[in-house]
């Protein structure tokens, strides 16, 4: 046995200058040893200790550095302006340890007063299926945590919830198999596929395997022998989706068509999620599943696939892009040019925001805490190249990215638990307003909606737009000034009506044949829509109320409609019912 052993040094200066793997053996490597060269071991300069955590997290130089880059991004990103030199955009590296935590930790039930939860839990109790009980509290009362809106106070409200309990408790079965019209043919099936690729890909979120190859994979699959790999036909049925929702012709039976390809790739995660590996394809597929479960209304395997996802990105160096050299790990396959990092990048914020979602919208704990990653803002173009194309793309995550940095900001005034006085306190959540409020301005989300070319812009604008509604209703309820009062902020009802409003016009207004998904309802709608029903059925002598009430039962009723093909969205339409009867009998005085 050889006595040769590897060192504890950094490779060999010839391993280095090379990019070659490096065994790290004294006197002389394998490489060196073949080549006959001289091998030289430069000592290892001793690595500055990184901090465990930021003292301060997310402290406001550290933002207020950020922000004003984003500001360069942005400048960069409007058609027509010229920006300084590209490297100004970057921001300094924000370079924290590593983390090895368990990121599929239990629910952070901080946001829960002790009054709260035992209202949730006696209400819960009226249904004995441990399934629907995790699905209600997941995509009715987290969702509601942050708002504070004194929902559990008001004994309307418990009634009518209360009520939807029992009669979700009487639904048999509300899974639905979803079935596609007339099948889904390989020539329709080509056609989604081709229109994906053509019609939308983006630099930053790129698919891994070749046109086609995903072509031929129907006829892949009719062939026994031939076993394709799960992380292939996830992306596989997700480009389908994507293609579908791109499509403009009339396709009948379209919902059934969504939700079998939902259900299908269902069957294919448990597979998956036993064979995962490090590979783009897996983490392509992990942000496929990531939406497409949001989507099917089911946030806790979501969760899951997210985490999965940050332990892919994490071994492919998607957390240390902006590592200094002498910090890196070397990995053969990692791509060096500015391009590649700058897709890394853009995928790594994109992870950093759903994270804030989770944290915010489901009351899960930080997936990517303070202290894990180093990763720059990339440039939003990925590739450096103007594209009119992909604009709206860029615009979205610029702004999202503010969004999501003022996000983090408040969880951290909530999960520090500060003993702060009323006037201090509600002095910090002014400002976070006001930056919000500044972000809408700036972009002026209102109205970029009506510059878009199809239904995909749309969606990025809507995105933009309805996430900063909820983030100042939230904001508003959060105020300590506003937590006395037996009504709900005036502001605060206010942007739940807008939101609701915009969200109407967009579906009456939209393409006959657009399909904007149940997200948009669950994810950002839900919070307006009980805002409303609350105010509906606190104050029914309002003059106005019978317009709100009227909007609150014409939400409820489209998703009555969507859940006549999405047998999963029975539960939050007979929630939604509820408390739209509700906000009727309050104004008729009826019990």
């Amino acid at each position: 046995m050889s006595s040769r052993r590897p060192s504890k040094q950094i490779s060999c200066s010839r391993c280095q200058s090379k990019k070659i793997r490096c065994n790290r053996v004294d006197p002389r490597c394998d490489k060196c040893e073949d080549a006959g060269a001289e091998c030289i071991y430069l000592s290892r300069k001793p690595r500055a200790k990184k901090r465990s955590h930021i003292t301060e997290t997310y402290n406001q130089d550290i933002l207020l550095g950020i922000l004003h880059r984003l500001e360069r991004l942005e400048d960069h990103c409007r058609l027509g302006r010229d920006t300084e030199d590209p490297r100004d955009a970057y921001p300094s590296s924000m370079s924290v340890s590593p983390d090895d935590s368990d990121i599929t930790g239990p629910n952070n039930d901080k946001i829960h007063t002790p009054t709260t939860r035992g209202v949730v839990a006696t209400v819960l109790n009226h249904i004995s299926d441990q399934g629907a009980r995790s699905f209600i509290r997941s995509n009715v009362f987290n969702h509601l945590a942050h708002v504070k809106s004194r929902f559990f106070e008001n004994e309307r409200c418990i009634e009518a919830i209360v009520s939807a309990m029992t009669e979700i408790e009487c639904v048999e079965d509300t899974h639905a198999e979803g079935q596609p019209a007339f099948g889904i043919s390989k020539e329709l099936a080509k056609k989604w596929i081709h229109q994906y690729y053509t019609g939308y890909e983006f630099e930053g979120f790129r698919v891994p395997l070749e046109e086609n190859f995903v072509i031929a994979i129907p006829d892949l699959l009719e062939i026994p022998h031939v076993q394709l790999d799960y992380a292939s036909q996830i992306i596989y049925y997700n480009v389908l989706l994507q293609g579908l929702m791109l499509s403009t012709d009339d396709c009948p039976g379209r919902g059934g068509i969504v939700q079998y390809l939902y259900n299908t790739c269902m069957t294919l995660v448990d597979g998956w999620l036993d064979s995962v590996k490090n590979t783009p394809a897996d983490l392509y597929a992990a942000f496929l599943m990531l939406s497409m479960m949001l989507e099917g209304c089911n946030s806790e395997l979501s969760w899951k696939i997210f985490g999965q996802a940050c332990t892919i990105a994490r071994a492919l160096g998607y957390f240390s892009v902006d590592e200094s050299p002498n910090e890196q790990t070397f990995n053969p396959t990692e791509g060096n040019t500015e391009v590649e990092k700058n897709r890394k990048r853009f995928e790594f914020w994109h992870l950093l925001r759903t994270d804030c979602l989770f944290r915010l919208s489901f009351g899960k704990p930080a997936c990517i805490p303070e202290g894990s990653w180093s990763v720059n803002l990339p440039d939003p173009s990925i590739n450096g190249v103007k594209n009119e194309a992909t604009r709206f793309i860029q615009i979205h995550f610029l702004a999202s990215m503010r969004l999501n940095l003022v996000a983090l900001k408040y969880l951290e005034l909530v999960d520090s638990n500060p003993d702060l006085e009323t006037e201090a306190y509600d002095k910090t959540i002014d400002s976070l307003t006001a930056e919000v409020q500044s972000l809408m301005s700036d972009w002026n989300t209102e109205e970029l909606s009506s510059t878009t070319t199809n239904h995909v812009d749309t969606w990025f604008c809507m995105d933009l737009l309805f996430s900063s509604y909820q983030m100042l209703i939230i904001f508003y309820q959060s105020k300590k000034c506003n937590q006395g009062s037996d009504g709900l902020p005036h502001h605060t009802v206010d942007i739940a009506r807008k939101s609701l409003q915009t969200f109407q016009s967009l579906l009456v207004s939209a393409h006959q044949h657009a399909h904007f998904g149940i997200s948009l309802i669950l994810l950002h709608q839900f919070v307006p829509f009980f805002i409303l029903c609350l105010n509906a059925i606190g104050s029914p002598e309002r003059g106005d109320v019978e317009a709100d009430i009227a909007l609150v039962i014409w939400t409820s009723d489209t998703v009555k409609k969507a859940s006549k093909e999405r047998g999963d969205l029975k539960p939050i339409m007979i929630v939604m019912a509820a408390m739209a009867l509700a906000c009727q009998r309050a104004k008729s005085g009826g019990n």
